[in-house]
């Protein structure tokens, strides 16, 4: 892209993209300011002199003017003296705003420019680099390496011919103003070319010009790096003071001056502050200043923010930055020597100072999970706590605590139960990840809370529930992660809480108790703590092949692969009495006949009855009693447990008695049997029964036999002993089926000393020593 140049009289102006100037513009005619260099040593310039040993001002009384007074200043210590003064021209249409000059707008730039070279006819002794025009002398204007620079050669259409125009009269001198290149301004390819303090007074596209005699002793006295100020009165002065070789006047021209944010100056700089600072305020903002911070600027929200905590009286004392930008989400912040102040479109702008806001840098500031905060830190809180809001949660504070962050499910959870008021406290320690499931917790002085995904967030509160948690290994033990808060209430005064496997239950008199599995299952059956068993007493413990835990009114068992039953009533004040030797129940208590109940057990079982009590049923007594129909048999309900007798065993019913023995087994009578066998004299008289009793005899009688003799009973003649010598003899007859028929005695003692016994049809007599005699008739 090739430029044309709209006059053939100087360079086009180039273009720099910048702000606009803020506030009113200078389009208004203003009295010409014939002393510029004592307004540039009071301060009321508003571009920067850069401490320059030289200053020439160019001033036009409007924007619109095109006619400049020119004013050559030099530096005295610090203030500034008139050497010269003239005029000249501007470009053809003026000066452009400042910050708005464009390539072809025929007006020249408004602001501060060094100058470091110069070209022309001939050297006058100037100290800048000096270019002698000839005839392959070129200004740049095609894009590339020559681009507003001087050079020798043909050049292209764009390339203006400084040999030319000097042998028109215009250039016989100039000084080349950096606008558009190094050192001031970053070389923009094709935006705009560079302007000149050029001799041959006359409007141009953008330089400025003046008599020759005034150019020469510009190059004569001026050296690399001062300056030209040049603009509209009233875009370039200032009724405002400011040193103009401080701090404050260095930063504001680092902000591009009236054309950058801050606008004009709007109040003298002003001393006195805190510490040695001074500041000065703009029609955008000010530029505050100490000794220990340097210069910075202060702006918009965060300034109005700033204001609201004392400026530097306040806890944020000076900025220590300006404004920085970037930020996630279109934020911006300002550090502070006592904190910071951050913006953000979503969450306004807040103060972030203190232990707080160390915190909040743990979490990684605006780009951690509490994101931006939305309000500043609130005081206020129980003992002496304070707390700050943020886009993810809050921190909160406390002399005691330290300051945490809470954000999240857990956050609500904690808001739920009163935040810092309720029984949790403030918080102890931040979020913490990682646990089983992919949980999470946070400690809190009154205790935790504890989130999962399968279980959401609840309270877990020191004392002696989480104790008991803590002893199965927090949520990675067979408990796994509460799901409820603590539950109070429950009666006498008890409370609990669930969990994945289970629950804890803080009873009145035994503390907590664990309760899992299908034991808790079966005591939910049975009502919970409102059901006969109460309350739990004991843990779970070890029983031989499986497990069992007390309750206040009972026990349960679990055995793997038999099941889980509880044992209530006379059936566990039985079972406990007999030291628990028949082991856990494998079934639960069932109703049978006559409001009695049975429960089964690993080694027996246990029968109650209201007429007979709780008595167990076990072994080989057990086996005779079910071959006698159980309680529904004759023999009906236990009446005793099995009693030691002679080496076996004797177990009294309701209906008779059971009699086992190792010999022999067991087997069972009834009541008048068991009558007759104890009035003559039980096992010394006969030993162990042999059978059970036998019925289907002739005319409804029966027999039990035993080791050593017999039982035999009719409903004529009551049970009657059968035994020895006379048994023999009664055999030999046919027993109850010869002519003797059932005996109607038991043996008794004759008068001679042997022994006798009567019968229906007879009698049997046994001398001492002789033989059995029969008698048959009545007697």
């Amino acid at each position: 892209m090739h430029k044309t140049k709209p006059l053939s009289l100087a360079m086009a102006v180039i273009a720099v993209a910048g702000s606009a100037f803020l506030g009113a513009g200078s389009a208004q005619a203003a009295s010409q300011v014939n002393n510029p260099c004592q307004r540039l040593s009071a301060g009321q310039v508003k571009y920067n002199s850069f401490g320059a040993n030289r200053v020439t001002f160019a001033t036009a009384t409007s924007r619109e003017s095109n006619v400049v007074t020119i004013t050559g200043c030099v530096r005295s210590g610090n203030s500034y003296m008139q050497e010269w003064q003239d005029w000249g021209y501007s470009g053809l249409k003026g000066f452009a705003p400042p910050g708005l000059t464009w390539e072809d707008t025929f007006k020249s730039p408004t602001g501060s420019y060094s100058v470091t070279e110069a070209l022309g006819r001939a050297n006058p002794g100037t100290a800048l680099a000096y270019h002698t025009v000839n005839a392959d002398s070129r200004w740049g204007g095609e894009y590339g390496p020559t681009y507003n620079q001087y050079f020798e050669g043909r050049g292209g259409p764009s390339d203006e011919n400084l040999y030319t125009y000097m042998n028109q009269g215009y250039y016989e001198q100039a000084a080349v103003i950096n606008y558009n290149r190094q050192p001031d301004m970053n070389t923009v390819q094709g935006a705009s070319y560079a302007i000149f303090l050029h001799a041959g007074r006359t409007t141009s596209a953008g330089c400025l010009s003046t008599s020759l005699d005034v150019v020469n002793r510009f190059l004569r006295s001026n050296r690399p790096g001062d300056r030209i100020i040049m603009g509209a009165v009233d875009d370039v002065f200032t009724p405002y003071s400011s040193n103009p070789f401080g701090s404050i006047t260095g930063k504001y021209s680092q902000t591009d001056g009236p054309a950058g944010g801050l606008g004009s100056p709007a109040s003298n700089e002003t001393g006195g502050l805190r510490n040695g600072g001074a500041f000065q305020n703009f029609q955008g903002g000010a530029i505050v200043w100490s000794p220990a911070t340097g210069p910075k600027l202060s702006v918009g929200a965060t300034r109005s923010k700033w204001g609201e905590y004392g400026f530097e009286n306040g806890r944020l004392g000076y900025p220590v930055t300006d404004e920085v930008a970037g930020l996630k989400g279109g934020g911006v912040y300002q550090l502070y020597e006592g904190g910071a102040i951050l913006w953000s479109p979503a969450g306004g702008v807040h103060i972030s100072v203190g232990a707080i806001r160390d915190r909040w840098s743990a979490t990684g500031f605006e780009n951690g999970f509490l994101g931006y905060p939305v309000s500043d830190e609130i005081s206020g809180l129980k003992d002496g706590g304070l707390y700050q809001a943020y886009q993810g949660g809050a921190i909160f504070y406390s002399p005691k605590t330290g300051a945490f962050a809470v954000a999240g499910v857990i956050n609500s959870k904690w808001r739920e139960q009163g935040a810092e008021n309720g029984v949790l406290g403030f918080p102890v320690t931040g979020q913490n990840g990682g646990i089983k499931g992919g949980g999470s917790w946070q400690g809190f002085e009154g205790g935790a809370i504890m989130w999962s995904p399968a279980t959401g967030a609840f309270i877990s509160s020191n004392g002696p529930i989480r104790d008991k948690w803590a002893s199965t290994g927090f949520e990675s033990g067979i408990l796994g992660y509460p799901v409820s808060d603590v539950v109070t209430g429950l009666k006498d005064g008890g409370a609990f809480q669930s969990y994945q496997g289970g629950a804890i239950l803080l009873t009145p008199g035994t503390g907590p108790i664990l309760s899992i599995g299908s034991i808790r299952n079966v005591w939910a059956g049975q009502g919970f703590e409102h059901g006969s068993l109460g309350y739990p007493t004991t843990d779970e413990y070890a029983i031989s092949g499986g497990v069992a835990q007390n309750y206040q009114g009972g026990v349960i068992y679990h055995v793997p692969n038999v099941g889980t039953y509880a044992v209530t009533g006379d059936i566990l004040t039985k079972h406990e009495e007999m030291g628990r030797s028949l082991g856990a129940a494998v079934s639960p208590e069932v109703a049978i006949k006559d409001g009695g109940l049975y429960q089964n057990f690993q080694r027996g079982s246990i029968l109650w009855s209201p007429a007979s009590g709780a008595h167990v049923s076990t072994g080989g007594t057990r086996g005779a009693w079910a071959q006698a129909g159980f309680e529904n048999g004759y023999l009906g309900y236990p009446t005793s447990d099995e009693i030691p007798v002679g080496g076996g065993v004797r177990q009294n019913y309701q209906g008779g008695t059971i009699f086992w023995s190792p010999q022999l087994g067991a087997y069972s009578m009834s009541s008048d049997y068991s009558s007759k066998f104890d009035a003559i004299g039980g096992l010394a008289a006969l030993g162990f029964p042999a059978t059970n009793k036998v019925t289907g005899l002739k005319d409804g009688g029966s027999y039990v036999n035993f080791e050593r003799g017999a039982l035999i009973s009719s409903p004529a003649t009551g049970v009657r002993l059968s035994t020895g010598k006379t048994r023999d003899a009664w055999a030999a007859t046919g027993f109850e089926f010869g002519r003797l028929g059932y005996p109607t005695t038991d043996n008794y003692v004759t008068a001679d000393g042997g022994t006798g016994q009567d019968f229906q049809g007879g009698r049997i007599t046994v001398p001492t020593g002789g033989q059995a005699r029969i008698e048959y008739g009545s007697f």
